[in-house]
């Protein structure tokens, strides 16, 4: 009986050897598979942002109140689509309305005044050249009346020079010489009477110029008052026209009303309340905010990416592929701003539209899982040491 079970003994002994050998030799195999895996094999880095979104790449334009007052009618509607300068909303205007019709009456009449008094400046121009005409015609006819006079007083003196010299020898009477003498002095009266006419018609033209310049002076100087209210007046108009414009709220860019505040007829806004958003139509880019550090010398232009939307299952509806466009080179609220452009993919018509949140991914590079090893342990002794952890 000790025979037969001494072959079974060896037998089991070697069937043992051999299994032993066939899981030591896979064992082997695995571990040179896992370790040319572990050195040559690749695996992608990505970036994640929870903080993403689709916009338009224009960026939407708020719409708000330039300025405060009543509102008298809403034309504004959810996923209206709008044209620029179409009117959203009206505002009260009343009260510049009527001081913009006060103003344009009283430019109306000035226009009037001012041809009335170009033509009484016209007229009293004519005037005053006519009168100094005048005065000049009188002075020359006055100045050869004296050229005359003092003629005839000349050859007076002279006859009766000689004739006095004519009584000395007695060839004439004394009467004659007299009477010659006489004539003599009245002619000379005349031509002074002459010269003193002159003198007054030149001092009386002297006053009728400057009475008449002082008149033009006058008129000129209300002509330029009146001229200055025009342009006063026009100055207000075009004011007041921009005041009443401002009290119209109209569609700032082309686009459809992405939200609205719910304001009726009557109701009061202050200056600058917002009464909704305008989103331009356009190409939609991918907006995502990241911390410094994982973006600043990582993540450049480029770069693969996919976001996965909020709301869609990705596996139904899969990823949005997208390529990295802008990187922002400045920190705002501890975040950087990364900007992607989506590729065309199913499924585009139905999960490309503004204001959808989600979740992106940025391929940052391929390492081999040694060198990820190796790269993790060098942040982990490059990590300072706290002063909770030199007192421990």
């Amino acid at each position: 009986m000790s025979l037969p079970f001494s072959r079974t003994t060896r037998s089991l002994a070697a069937d043992s050897s051999r299994q032993s050998l066939y899981l030591g030799l896979s064992a082997a195999a695995l571990f040179a598979l896992w370790l040319g895996w572990f050195t040559l094999g690749q695996v992608t880095l990505y970036e994640v942002s929870r903080q993403a979104r689709l916009e338009v790449e224009t960026a939407p334009h708020p719409v708000s109140a330039p300025v405060a007052g009543k509102i008298v009618a809403s034309h504004l509607a959810l996923a209206k689509e709008v044209k620029a300068g179409e009117v959203l909303v009206e505002l009260d205007a009343s009260t510049e309305r009527l001081r913009l019709k006060e103003e344009e009456t009283r430019l109306a009449a000035l226009p009037p005044q001012i041809q009335a008094l170009e033509a009484e400046i016209t007229a009293a121009e004519a005037a005053g050249a006519k009168d100094h005409r005048s005065a000049l015609d009188a002075i020359a006819s006055a100045r050869s009346r004296l050229r005359e006079s003092n003629a005839i007083a000349n050859f007076a003196s002279d006859h009766a020079r000689r004739l006095a010299e004519l009584r000395k020898t007695g060839r004439v009477s004394e009467i004659d010489a007299l009477r010659v003498g006489a004539e003599s002095q009245q002619s000379r009266a005349a031509a002074e009477a002459i010269g003193a006419e002159i003198h007054r018609l030149e001092m009386e033209s002297q006053t009728r110029s400057h009475q008449n310049e002082a008149q033009l002076q006058e008129l000129r100087r209300r002509l330029a008052d009146f001229q200055g209210q025009v342009v006063t007046a026009t100055a207000s108009i075009a004011r007041l026209q921009a005041e009443i414009d401002k009290h119209t709220v109209r569609a700032p860019v082309d686009g459809r009303i992405g939200d609205m505040a719910s304001m009726r007829p009557g109701t009061f806004v202050a200056e600058g309340e917002k009464f909704g958003t305008v989103v331009p139509s356009g190409a939609l880019r991918i907006v995502a905010e990241f911390l410094p550090a994982a973006v600043l010398g990582r993540i450049r232009p480029d770069q693969p990416a996919q976001m996965r939307l909020s709301g869609f299952p990705w596996a139904q509806y899969g990823t949005i592929p997208a390529r990295v466009s802008r990187v922002a080179t400045e920190i705002r609220d501890n975040l950087v701003r990364v900007e992607f452009a989506p590729a065309a993919f199913r499924n585009a018509d139905l999960l490309l539209q503004h204001g959808l949140p989600g979740a992106v991914e940025v391929e940052l590079e391929r390492v081999s899982p040694a060198t990820l090893v190796l790269r993790t342990v060098g942040q982990a002794l490059a990590t300072p040491v706290t002063k909770t952890e030199r007192g421990s």
